[in-house]
């Protein structure tokens, strides 16, 4: 998985180079409240500075993937779970790869009317290859905890699930920081809260940029 999404990103360079005399002299690149406000005029930089940033993301990815896969002995889980996670996180890399890939090549030569197209492409994109990922990780774990493995209770794939657990946050066994017990009666309106937040710090710039 790691090095398709490399090989995609890579992909998309290369027919953009391949096909550079389609490209138009300026294409958009931002849309805001009234339309389009943001242009590329034709260069290499401005071309395929979408992939520049798709190439660290994807490096970070790869980083904390191979971070996690040699945190094995360190962790409260068994090495099989370990890799079930670090294939989740390989899966999202993916998607936003495939994503940015997608971007680069539709921004010039598809030329969108609006911002819609690529916000259903990317809700989608993610929607189905980090939902599938997340949705197999819970059905591998299923099936290592049937055979024997010993993973802690309430942990399924990438998420925490545990109604005797009190607790809202409970430490990750495996990575740094925190998690949500979704299984706890606050879970739901914390992630929209979590998740509002940045929504609604993103329309009050746009409304005072008016």
């Amino acid at each position: 998985m790691r090095w398709l999404s490399l090989g995609i990103l890579v992909a998309s360079g290369v027919l953009l180079v391949a096909f550079w005399g389609d490209v138009p002299d300026r294409w958009i690149t931002h849309w805001g409240p009234h339309g389009p406000d943001g242009w590329a005029t034709k260069s290499f930089s401005a071309a395929l500075a979408p992939l520049i940033i798709g190439l660290f993301t994807w490096l970070a990815f790869e980083v904390t993937a191979i971070w996690m896969a040699q945190r094995e002995s360190k962790a409260e889980l068994p090495p099989q779970m370990i890799s079930v996670q670090v294939a989740v996180v390989r899966a999202t890399g993916f998607a936003v790869s495939l994503l940015i890939a997608g971007i680069t090549l539709a921004l010039p030569f598809v030329h969108p009317r609006s911002p819609l197209p690529i916000v259903v492409t990317a809700l989608v994109d993610l929607g189905l290859i980090v939902g599938g990922a997340m949705l197999w990780a819970a059905r591998r774990t299923r099936r290592l905890r049937a055979a024997g493995a010993a993973i802690p209770e309430g942990y399924e794939g990438v998420f925490y699930r545990n109604p005797r657990d009190s607790r809202l946050w409970v430490p990750k066994v495996a990575g740094i920081g925190w998690t949500i017990n979704f299984a706890h009666r606050f879970a739901w309106p914390m992630m929209i809260v979590l998740m509002g937040l940045p929504l609604a710090v993103v329309v009050l710039v746009g409304a005072l940029a008016r």
